[in-house]
């Protein structure tokens, strides 16, 4: 069996050899060995797009932003990205707990607010989408806390 084994891999480096040395595929293994180095990967750039998300939170029954959440928002959408950014998308949710028609209409005033923040740093309505999720309860205070948000997530060019 060893024999067998071994002269398997020698008819394969036998065979290589000649793939190597016969004149019809000369200079096709240096071209491909030296690709690697070629100006044209050293030279070639990639655009790609970078999607980001955070969440900003709310407080309890109300749709005004807490002061952590803003300073999110402000990191987030600083004057040196502002005009990279190619779309922005809102997402906004809230707890079931209470009046579902008041929690209803803070998910829609909360995902307003933040759009307006964002067009008054200079992002045009027309690249901002917005979403609007049903209630849901949260089954701890945290998970409660949580789901009164805007979710934000935002694509831009690099």
């Amino acid at each position: 069996m060893v024999w067998i084994s071994l002269m398997l891999v020698g008819m394969g480096f036998l065979l290589l050899w000649i793939w190597t040395n016969s004149p019809k595929n000369k200079g096709s293994a240096p071209i491909l060995r030296g690709l690697e180095n070629s100006t044209f990967e050293k030279n070639t750039n990639v655009t790609e797009s970078t999607i980001r998300e955070f969440s900003v939170l709310f407080a309890a029954g109300s749709s005004q932003l807490e002061k952590q959440s803003m300073d999110s928002l402000r990191f987030h959408f600083n004057s040196g990205i502002l005009s990279q950014i190619e779309y922005v998308t809102l997402i906004g949710s809230a707890d079931a707990s209470g009046n579902l028609a008041k929690n209803r209409r803070l998910v829609k005033e909360r995902v307003l607010i933040v759009e307006k923040n964002l067009v008054s740093w200079g992002i045009s309505k027309d690249k901002i989408k917005k979403s609007f999720l049903d209630p849901i309860y949260g089954r701890s205070p945290e998970s409660r806390r949580l789901l009164r948000s805007v979710q934000i997530q935002y694509k831009i060019e690099t």
